[in-house]
């Protein structure tokens, strides 16, 4: 006779959910974080882990919700500080999200798309051509 298997009694443990939900861009990093615009990346890191700590959603089983929304912001808040590139492009632009052009230099971009185009001859003869006319027919 073969031997019984043993089963488990164990309870599965049920699959995390996954958040789609986007990451929350309307914020400002440095905020959220409580650090100053010159903090060093020692400093964002500390303090990171010391709000990840106070606010992860385990430590606040009855208002998991807020918890699981506030340690989004401050894990979004680090991953835009302590990446320099999307710091940098933070500290220029004020903006959180994230564009498909990378390291894409738009002042650059509109430069080169408009040398030639506009400059004092082209500005001088725009002038000569309309000043004084009625912008009504």
């Amino acid at each position: 006779m073969p031997p019984k298997s043993k089963k488990s009694t164990k309870p599965k443990p049920s699959p995390a959910r996954e958040d789609l939900s986007p990451p929350p861009t309307e914020i400002n990093p440095y905020t959220v974080l409580a650090v100053p615009t010159t903090a060093t990346a020692a400093e964002i890191r500390t303090a990171y882990r010391k709000l990840a700590l106070q606010w992860h959603p385990d430590k606040h089983p009855t208002n998991k919700d807020e918890a699981h929304r506030k340690f989004q912001e401050i894990a979004f808040a680090y991953a835009i500080l302590s990446d320099e590139g999307r710091r940098r492009r933070y500290d220029t632009t004020g903006s959180c999200e994230e564009g498909e052009d990378g390291d894409f230099d738009w002042k650059e971009w509109f430069s080169e798309m408009w040398n030639g185009v506009v400059n004092g001859d082209t500005i001088k003869k725009f002038k000569e051509k309309y000043q004084g006319e009625s912008p009504f027919p």
